[in-house]
């Protein structure tokens, strides 16, 4: 029985050893499963500062309170943000080009809402002007260049402005900037993106995950146009009325304003949508102008003082 443990025991040895590697080289074929993004610290500050406009009869909006973020972080003082700089990390510390193509398009939108939100709370106030804010993201800028245009995000070792990152990442165009972008787009995307103005998509109060990517963007597009400011019929004229918002992204449309019209006749209101079908509307009457103004939550103002009792 001995001679037999001790005749055994080096070929048993063996057959593990060859199960060992076979196991490992196995688990090195299989590629490591990409780090998914942490939404938390983004969500979070949704949660505080975005609010919701909602009213009877009224399609829902949002504002961003950028003032009482800028207060409760102390940036005037300490001219920086610990809590803007904790979700800026959080978001870009994950390789897009490790994420399948839904996660990637969720956090390339989550991220630029957020640099959207970070460099306007961080360059609210006008220089030299004590508490006066800038009125719109296009009057604010810094030495690294204007709003949109400076660069704001390190991604996989390579400097982007808002512009880039948008181009690059929302939509998979690497057409320089110097040229008009090339790649259409799904049309729903841009209504998930917020730009800081009145005129453009109200900023999602959820930040965007792959799994429910698809009705999160079907929700964006509906709630955004359903405000008259992004598309309305004209009640007088019968005429369609677009904001420049999407005039400016034809692209996603074919490349021609007519382009327009079957997308508002999916997305668009039921009102609109009737419209489009009785009216037989082919063609886009009129773009509007995108308001510029900040999406500044405004706090309302308190009743005056009731007049002294007479005595």
């Amino acid at each position: 029985m001995s001679v037999s443990i001790r005749h055994h025991a080096p070929r048993h040895h063996a057959l593990l050893a060859v199960l060992s590697i076979a196991v490992l080289e196995a688990c090195a074929a299989v590629p490591a499963r990409a780090q998914s993004p942490d939404y938390s610290g983004w969500q979070s500050l949704l949660d505080r500062y975005v609010i919701r406009l909602e009213g009877k009869n009224q399609p829902s909006d949002t504002r961003f309170d950028y003032e009482q973020l800028y207060v409760d972080e102390g940036i005037w003082t300490k001219k920086r943000s610990t809590r803007l700089e904790s979700v800026h990390a959080q978001l870009f510390s994950v390789s897009p080009s490790a994420l399948d193509d839904r996660a990637r398009l969720a956090w390339a939108i989550n991220a630029y809402n957020f640099l959207v939100i970070e460099r306007a709370t961080m360059l609210l106030l006008v220089p030299m002007r004590k508490f006066q804010r800038y009125d719109s993201v296009q009057q604010m800028g810094s030495s690294d260049g204007a709003f949109f245009e400076a660069q704001v995000a390190q991604v996989e070792g390579r400097s982007y402005s808002m512009a880039e990152f948008e181009r690059r990442f929302v939509y998979g165009d690497s057409t320089p900037m110097i040229e008009p972008r090339r790649v259409a787009g799904d049309p729903r995307r841009m209504f998930a993106l917020c730009r800081g103005s009145l005129g453009g998509p109200p900023l999602a109060p959820r930040a965007f995950r792959p799994e429910s990517l698809q009705i999160q963007l079907d929700q964006a597009t509906r709630k955004a146009l359903a405000i008259s400011r992004m598309a309305a019929v004209d009640p007088a004229t019968k005429k369609l009325l677009v904001s420049d918002y999407l005039g400016e992204r034809l692209v996603d449309f074919g490349g021609t304003p007519p382009g327009v019209v079957p997308f508002l006749s999916k997305y668009g209101p039921s009102a609109m949508r009737s419209a489009i079908k009785h009216e037989k509307l082919v063609d886009v009457a009129r773009f509007m102008p995108v308001d510029p103004m900040l999406n500044q939550f405004l706090r309302p103002k308190p009743p005056p003082p009731a007049p002294a009792a007479k005595s």
